[in-house]
């Protein structure tokens, strides 16, 4: 394959909610002072029924602060433009980064779209990964550094560009141990057939 393009995603930035911030400050606040009343009323003889409705009134006030709220699946960002992989170099957009002008590539592509996983910590998320979360970051001679998100649909899609991965590793870009990774080579018999094309 000449070429290979991959969609790129901008992260959204992440925006300040004042709006949160102060009703938590002030649900604290109303949590102190009710604490306080009812301790120097003595509402509760036993204080062991007091400690109790201490936590369920600071329970109610998380849940009313969203803090239990399952988790969404939505995008971050967005979708802007074409990461091209070939064996000149690497396009990203209408900027072009040719193998000659690089000094070392770096992909994280452990992401990928329906990727399991989990919510809460410990439920499979029912659609999965959004495939978004790889990184690629160049470092060019003039010691410039360029990074970049995309979207990966398969776990194995850069499989499809092996041979212009191989023309990066022979250009000093990237060692076979980033090949074994990128390429999610995990049996022997394809780490030794990926070695033999390498000579």
């Amino acid at each position: 394959m000449d070429k290979y393009s991959f969609e790129i995603f901008i992260p959204a930035k992440p925006k300040r909610d004042t709006m949160k911030f102060v009703k938590v400050v002030l649900s604290f606040l109303a949590v102190s002072v009710i604490s306080f009343v009812m301790l120097e009323l003595e509402i509760f003889k036993n204080k062991t029924y007091y400690y109790i409705f201490v936590g369920v009134l600071a329970t109610l006030v998380a849940y009313l602060n969203g803090y239990f709220k399952k988790p969404t699946n939505d995008l971050k960002g967005g979708f802007d433009g074409k990461l091209t992989f070939s064996n000149d170099g690497i396009a990203i957009n209408n900027d072009f980064y040719s193998v000659k002008d690089l000094y070392s590539i770096l992909i994280d592509n452990d992401d990928y779209k329906g990727k399991k996983i989990k919510e809460f910590g410990e439920f499979d998320h029912p659609e999965g990964s959004n495939g978004v979360d790889n990184l690629l970051t160049l470092k060019t001679k003039a010691n410039k550094f360029i990074e970049v998100y995309f979207l990966q649909k398969t776990s194995t899609e850069f499989n499809k560009i092996e041979s212009i991965l191989i023309n990066y590793y022979k250009q000093n870009l990237l060692t076979e141990e980033d090949l074994v990774s990128i390429l999610k080579y995990k049996s022997d018999s394809d780490k030794m057939e990926l070695n033999r094309k390498l000579r």
